[in-house]
């Protein structure tokens, strides 16, 4: 066998948002190792990590450590999109393909790099999933918007505004949050006094699990909608309220609802328990469209193993059938809805199915 050939994989490792990274991590590992056990390879396939703490100094960081590798010829990741705005240039200048698990900003795709790749929607569509989910879907006109100011939070929010402002729907407060904050006293009066039918979170699961009780609290009696930076709604449950929902929408594969996810559901219980985050499905079929991007020439490079992943050939995976338009985002994603209830979350189904394709 020939010397090893490496896979490197950013992802936020420490801090609150670390169980999803180490699933993602985890996903990666078994593709790999499912290559080097299930393909006759030319080369020996090795997975190097890096912990990218979705921060833009330490993505840059990882990236550095990957391009300085000669043996590191493709990454999964940036998991989020801070950490992708930061270090996608250097793997541009390096020619060196990343793909996204997760990563949504939408303006990622229209940077003109061309090394880019995402396997999720990305925050335009899935604000307008969600416009649609809170107008048509659960039909609340009264609408108050919280988001956290971010690469994630703020775009999303904007695009959720907009297409409210087109079904006719009136946002009746709009405010800004931090990353960190954890006294919302002046967000939920104003929140209290404006009286919306729903709120539509822009944020992750720090602030979530802060911000909804101190809501509830103060006497706000509105529907809760969040998406997938909540990574599960339960961070907006309020047991004590008869409100219902929390609801959420969701980018990332449902392995539990789809019948693609099958395999890869058995096979990462089977080595890791129950430990299956968002995304992980996507890192996994990231790991799995790289290596078949390494074995389907005959020398790899990182300027070879990027012109097969552009060429944009079908993959069929865990998470379906993934291709890429010229921008880099996937084509036909989709958005699944949930209701979160105290003991159970339901699948309500997915944006195409119970919106009509109005997005």
């Amino acid at each position: 066998m020939n010397a090893s050939i490496k896979i490197g994989c950013s992802a936020v490792l420490s801090g609150h948002e670390a169980i999803h990274g180490k699933a993602i991590v985890n996903a990666v590992a078994m593709a790999v190792a499912q290559a080097n056990h299930q393909i006759e390879l030319p080369f020996k396939l090795e997975l190097v990590v890096g912990n990218d703490r979705d921060e833009s100094k330490a993505a840059i960081e990882v990236a550095r450590k990957f391009i300085q590798d000669g043996q590191v010829l493709a990454v999964v990741g940036p998991m989020n999109s801070e950490a992708e705005f930061a270090a996608g240039l250097l793997y541009q200048q390096a020619n060196m393909v990343h793909i996204s698990p997760a990563a949504s900003n939408q303006q990622l795709t229209h940077r003109g790099l061309d090394t880019f790749f995402r396997m999720i929607a990305h925050d335009e569509y899935q604000g307008a999933c969600a416009a649609e989910f809170a107008s048509l879907y659960l039909k609340t006109k009264r609408l108050g918007i919280i988001h956290d100011g971010s690469t994630f939070g703020k775009p999303l929010a904007n695009v959720f505004r907009q297409r409210c402002a087109q079904l006719d729907a009136d946002i009746v407060v709009v405010k800004e949050i931090k990353r960190g904050q954890q006294d919302f006293l002046d967000i939920v009066a104003n929140m209290a006094a404006n009286k919306p039918e729903l709120i539509f979170f822009g944020v992750i699961e720090a602030e979530g699990l802060r911000l909804a009780p101190q809501l509830r609290q103060a006497g706000v009696g509105a529907v809760f909608l969040g998406t997938d930076g909540l990574k599960s709604s339960r961070y907006l449950l309020t047991p004590n309220t008869t409100t219902r929902g929390p609801y959420y929408s969701n980018a990332s594969t449902d392995i539990n609802e789809a019948r693609s996810a099958h395999a890869f559901k058995k096979a990462f219980v089977n080595k890791y328990g129950n430990t299956y985050s968002v995304y992980s499905a996507e890192a996994y079929d990231a790991a799995g469209i790289l290596i078949r991007a390494l074995t389907g020439v005959r020398t790899p490079t990182r300027r070879s193993v990027l012109e097969v992943v552009a060429r944009g050939d079908a993959y069929t995976g865990a998470t379906g059938k993934v291709s890429f338009d010229g921008n880099g985002d996937r084509l036909n994603p989709r958005i699944g809805f949930y209701e979160q209830r105290p003991q159970q979350t339901v699948f309500l189904g997915f944006d195409q199915d119970i919106l009509g394709g109005q997005v």
